[in-house]
């Protein structure tokens, strides 16, 4: 098969992919490339190796975000496999939970369907508490995402409350962070910041807002307290 085209796709290393899903970064390597003699991968990598690194696309970045969100909810790795690796087959598509289809009402019931065949009771029925925390956390996976007209996720909002200017494109900047329609990279701005000593000053050079500038600040930082 052909490489993908990286300008269309989206690259992360394993490092850059914890940080935005906010999971350890042991954890999320193990899903990328799983556990010699262990574990297989949990997500089917796009890129593999990019020079002398493990690199992952803004797919697989969707899918790492799905992986966590469920893991940090209580539902074991195993079951998360299980849920991913059948819905690839029963959805004909190899990274279905980066699309809008598993957000429909069929796409929901096929994945409730494939969670009960695996023991695992506990995704989309409000009827008990138990089935509560996986449907809400699959309500918050739709949610801060843009979708193209095939479905296919091309947008996301990794920081929503602290940054909601700041977004993550595949077709920009590599698909690293950057605010929305000035297209300047946050680590950028934050670099320039640390150095210039002046939030305004560097809100001057690049002309955009102050407001602009202290949210990329912002949403650097969080990535530092997540990793």
């Amino acid at each position: 098969m052909a490489r993908p085209d990286l300008l269309e796709i989206g690259i992360y290393s394993i490092p850059e992919a914890a940080e935005l899903v906010g999971a350890p970064l042991a954890s999320v390597r193990v899903w990328v490339e799983g556990h010699t003699g262990k574990q297989a991968p949990v997500i089917v990598n796009q890129l593999g190796r990019v020079g002398d690194k493990t690199a992952v696309s803004f797919a697989n970045l969707m899918e790492l975000r799905f992986i966590a969100r469920f893991v940090k909810a209580g539902v074991h790795l195993r079951e998360v496999r299980r849920i991913m690796a059948e819905a690839r087959e029963t959805l004909s598509h190899p990274h279905p939970f980066a699309t809008k289809t598993v957000f429909k009402t069929d796409g929901r019931k096929i994945v409730a369907e494939i969670a009960r065949r695996n023991g695992l009771m506990l995704v989309y029925d409000l009827r008990s508490k138990n089935y509560e925390i996986p449907s809400v956390v699959m309500k918050s996976l739709r949610e801060d995402v843009v979708f193209d007209p095939q479905g296919e996720a091309i947008e996301w909002r990794p920081r929503p409350k602290i940054a909601p200017n700041v977004i993550v494109h595949p077709r920009i900047e590599f698909g690293h962070p950057v605010l929305k329609r000035i297209n300047i990279p946050t680590d950028t701005i934050a670099k320039a910041v640390k150095v210039e000593g002046s939030a305004q000053f560097v809100a001057d050079i690049f002309e955009i807002s102050v407001r602009h500038v202290r949210e990329a600040v912002k949403f650097e930082e969080s990535l530092v307290i997540a990793a």
